[in-house]
């Protein structure tokens, strides 16, 4: 077994009042977490200081969107735990019996109400994460698998491999899967190294699925993580069969268009799985390199974004109207111009 640590919770306000020996300290809160390494050295391992999700923001009235987006620009303020008066952090410390007495020490010193003391056994996070992701199938051409999973359950399947460690994209949302079927659409009778462009690519898993069906691709994202992300997987697929050979020079990828360094070049389909907000503003830009007669797929919709998207993108390109692709309460749309 391994070893554990001991945790307990305590609400900490945004002031806090603590007395000493030699009188009384007001801390800020955040102040207060610097000060508990200070007052339980060798003893406290670690403090969580919570969490509040965009939703719960939302619900709290601290967002104006029940998700969060940036585009470029510098994010807007987002400390939203800052914002309450109130939190409920969770310490830990290296046994029982140093929680106990921070907890006492806590109580006696601030006042502060500090919660019951629990063990908190290490795992093997990374082994139970192989354990739990096995992969994700996308009828009826596409199998992701990660790169400890061997074989497709069909043989017949186009294997993409990704690393989903570092959280940029796995395939296992809807929304991504609904675009690997839309590429799979737009790209069935595509030339051997028609030029795409994948907007937002995030982890490359589409960006490489274009490349599978013999696409040359651009992949722009502006999370320069993304980036290393998508170029990692991008590596696990390079033995992967194409039709016109391996992977290798068939996928770039860049923080933005011009760093790509082919200005004035146009793309045969033009790919985006983002948010409504992003693509609505990058819609003249996004049409601007789209080659003509050319394709272009846009996800990440929900039904009440596609008569913005739709108004946006059809006005843009000729009063051209999408064909519609469905997956739970997600949508994509294909935009087909001559």
């Amino acid at each position: 077994m391994g070893a554990s640590s001991f945790t307990f919770q305590v609400e900490v306000p945004r002031e806090v009042r603590w007395t000493r020996a030699e009188g009384l300290r007001t801390f800020s809160r955040e102040d207060f977490y610097a000060y508990l390494w200070e007052a339980f050295p060798g003893e406290l391992v670690g403090v969580h200081e919570g969490t509040l999700l965009t939703e719960e923001a939302f619900e709290a009235g601290l967002e104006t969107e029940s998700w969060t987006v940036d585009s470029a620009e510098a994010p807007r303020e987002r400390d939203w735990i800052d914002s309450q008066p109130t939190e409920s952090a969770t310490l830990y410390f290296a046994d029982e019996a140093s929680a106990k007495r921070a907890r006492d020490k806590i109580r006696e010193s601030s006042g502060l109400a500090c919660g019951e003391i629990a063990e908190q056994k290490d795992e093997d996070w990374d082994a139970n994460w192989k354990a739990s992701f096995q992969g994700v199938a996308v009828p009826p051409y596409w199998e992701i698998l990660p790169p400890w999973r061997e074989s497709p359950e069909n043989p017949k399947s186009k294997v993409i491999r990704i690393n989903p460690g570092a959280g940029f994209g796995t395939g296992t949302h809807e929304t991504t899967q609904l675009c690997l079927q839309a590429v799979a659409f737009a790209l069935r009778d595509a030339k051997p190294g028609l030029p795409v462009l994948d907007f937002g690519s995030g982890s490359g898993i589409l960006s490489i699925a274009a490349a599978r069906l013999g696409a040359d691709v651009d992949g722009v994202e502006i999370d320069p993580l993304a980036v290393d992300n998508a170029n990692d997987n991008l590596r696990l697929n390079r033995s992967l069969e194409t039709a016109e050979g391996d992977l290798a020079g068939k996928v770039r990828f860049a923080l933005t268009l011009e760093e790509l360094g082919t200005p004035g070049r146009r793309y045969d389909i033009v790919i985006a799985n983002i948010l409504r907000p992003v693509l609505v503003e990058f819609a003249p830009k996004l049409v601007g390199v789209l080659a003509r007669p050319g394709k272009v797929v846009l996800s990440g919709l929900i039904a009440t974004d596609l008569p913005e998207v739709i108004t946006r993108y059809s006005s843009l390109l000729g009063g051209a109207r999408p064909q519609i692709f469905e997956r739970g309460e997600w949508r994509a749309l294909v935009f087909e111009v001559g």
